[in-house]
């Protein structure tokens, strides 16, 4: 059965918007995320977890300088040393990019169908889950304070946080625009 609201004309979207400007950035969250989770096993199962230096922001968690103080050793000397434990890195990126891959694949279907559509929901789900992986952060940073590493700034997740607040102040606002009277542009 068809309800009233999928009966509803879909507004008419336009890349040339604030709301195409919104849907433009939550999907480079998005594809960046999927990238990410192809090209992170790819490179340790063709380079070994010595080739965590050659990943970008640089490390497994941080960076490499950091991820090699908490584990008080380079990845060479694991990779070289300690072969189990090497192949667990790299099995236990595998099972986080297995999450990063579903994960962008829904941000991706809720941004394409649902806010590319208008839906209001869909900007709250992509603003939320896309916080949610800073959030993480948090624990993190303090996790490598409370082993005396030094993680930097985290500079590295400034530039993916505004974009993701910008693309939430975009959406909110085209949002808004559809949904005044004689407001049919996104």
């Amino acid at each position: 059965m068809i309800t009233a609201a999928a009966r509803l004309p879909t507004p008419r979207f336009r890349w040339r918007s604030l709301l195409g400007l919104s849907v433009t950035l939550f999907l480079a969250w998005g594809l960046l995320n999927a990238a990410l989770a192809i090209y992170v096993p790819y490179t340790l199962h063709t380079g070994s977890v010595s080739a965590v230096g050659s990943l970008s922001p640089g490390g497994l968690v941080v960076s490499a300088e950091a991820d090699e103080a908490l584990l008080g050793r380079t990845f060479a000397s694991i990779d070289a040393g300690d072969p189990r434990l090497a192949a667990y890195l790299v099995a236990f990126m595998d099972t986080m990019c297995a999450q990063m891959m579903g994960f962008a694949i829904a941000y991706i279907g809720v941004v394409w169908f649902g806010l590319r559509r208008g839906q209001g929901w869909a900007l709250v789900v992509a603003a939320v889950s896309g916080v949610v992986a800073f959030v993480y952060y948090l624990p993190i940073f303090s996790l490598y304070t409370r082993m005396s590493v030094q993680t930097g700034s985290g500079a590295f997740l400034a530039v993916p946080a505004i974009a993701l607040g910008v693309a939430t102040v975009l959406g909110w606002i085209g949002l808004g625009r559809q949904r005044r009277p004689g407001g049919t542009s996104a």
